[in-house]
């Protein structure tokens, strides 16, 4: 009996190995992945079943999702059913598709039983929060196979087939163990929070914006210094609770100070299906300090710090959230001799006349924080942008807008805006509460 089931676990093993072998095709020892960073997100080109997708590459997400299309395409999805899921935030439970052997392409690593969860009747709106265009999630499938790094200082993934002549890079990195459930990473770490050294157990996640998210208990709670604001997005609804600092978070032997936490309020953030012990997530905001090696066969990760780890922890100093929320058409004047216009519509009346019409992006605000500067101020809910500083609305991507909230404590910030229809302006100074 026992040679029986160490016959199939061999068998099984190496079906695995074959399997795995099938999604590399390249005739090289890895293959390299640029991605776009914004808002501490790591988003990646994929093809599934040939459509060009934009994604969020997710350590965090157990499952794949897809929630959007590009424009004027489509998709053939296969083998599909509908499901019930619970997502994150606030909301009931709701209905996807779930559709297996699909063809996922990243260069040269091809999965042809990619299997994915269709969300399409319900608002997700990150392509409004981020200002960017994503079409999905990619999951803790693309991580299982193959040494995967992370290099967040050059804004590459990479995939290695195998360890060979990795032994002397992986040498100059710090080694930790994880611990891998239902495919996803947890690592232990340690953090001082109200001046006690407090061992913590969290998700690495990729697909959280924000450095920490701590869960409060009787060992874990935010300290009197905090705002009440909007934390993120799940499939359930907006994530709401509280932004505060741990006076130090320790990893191996690595100390970052004065870390930005949040703590997700109950309400919004259900906790009832988390890992038992688990204190939280690692987003974003930390990770993106250090270069990482996953090595999910061994339940292990490598990481070494990068130039980003001395970074100051910034956090949006106006109270305001802004969102985009479609385009619209802007004069431009042109001359005639120098302008290329293709793509654009070009109007000709005469020689004193010459101008192009451009689509740009509309940006509104979604969330005042209360008595926070932007709030103080007047601005509210549905304003829409028009100018900030001088500059036309139009001419940032939310990335800048928040990067400019972020900048300094004292910058006056100008900012024209449209409500119902009237022109006003308003202006506040960056305050730090933190």
């Amino acid at each position: 009996m026992i040679k029986k089931i160490l016959g199939l676990l061999l068998f099984l093993s190496m079906v695995f190995a074959s399997y795995s072998q099938d999604k590399w095709k390249s005739s090289k020892n890895k293959i390299v992945i640029p991605f776009e960073l914004t808002h501490n997100l790591i988003i990646i080109t994929v093809n599934i079943n040939d459509v060009a997708l934009n994604m969020l590459l997710d350590t965090g997400s157990e499952k794949n999702l897809l929630f959007s299309f590009p424009e004027n395409d489509s998709i053939m999805l296969y083998n599909t059913k509908k499901v019930k899921i619970n997502g994150i935030g606030g909301g009931e439970s709701i209905e996807a598709i779930v559709s297996a052997n699909n063809k996922l392409e990243v260069k040269d690593y091809v999965d042809s039983n990619f299997e994915l969860l269709l969300v399409t009747e319900h608002d997700i709106n990150l392509v409004n929060k981020l200002g960017v265009p994503i079409n999905g999630i990619i999951g803790a499938t693309f991580f299982k196979d193959f040494l995967v790094e992370i290099n967040y200082q050059n804004k590459k993934v990479i995939l290695y087939k195998d360890l060979k002549n990795k032994e002397k890079k992986l040498g100059k990195y710090i080694q930790e163990e994880i611990d891998l459930i239902g495919d996803k990473p947890y690592i232990d770490i340690v953090s001082e929070i109200n001046k006690k050294n407090v061992n913590l157990k969290l998700l690495i996640d990729t697909g959280l914006g924000d450095g920490l998210w701590l869960f409060e208990n009787d060992t874990i709670q935010c300290n009197d210094k905090f705002f009440n604001g909007v934390l993120g997005r799940g499939l359930g609804g907006e994530i709401k609770g509280k932004k505060s600092r741990v006076a130090k978070l320790k990893i191996a032997n690595l100390e970052l100070k004065e870390a930005l936490v949040s703590y997700p309020d109950s309400i919004s953030f259900n906790k009832t299906n988390l890992v038992t012990n688990r204190n939280g997530s690692l987003g974003g905001g930390i990770l993106k300090r250090f270069n990482w090696f996953l090595d999910y066969k061994n339940n292990l990760v490598y990481f070494k710090k990068n130039h980003n780890f001395s970074d100051p922890f910034n956090y949006n100093m106006s109270g305001i959230e802004i969102q985009h929320i479609g385009l619209t058409w802007i004069k431009e004047y042109i001359d005639l001799n120098k302008a290329s216009h293709a793509n654009e519509l070009v109007f000709v009346e005469g020689v004193e006349y010459n101008y192009k019409f451009k689509l740009k992006p509309v940006f509104e605000i979604y969330d005042v924080r209360e008595k926070s500067p932007a709030d103080i101020a007047g601005l509210k809910v549905g304003d829409i942008i028009y100018s900030i500083n001088g500059r036309k609305a139009f001419d940032y991507t939310i990335q800048k807008m928040s990067d400019l909230f972020q900048s300094e404590e004292g910058k006056l910030i100008k900012m024209e805006i449209e409500r119902k229809g009237v022109r006003m302006q308003f202006k506040f100074i960056l305050q730090k509460i933190l």
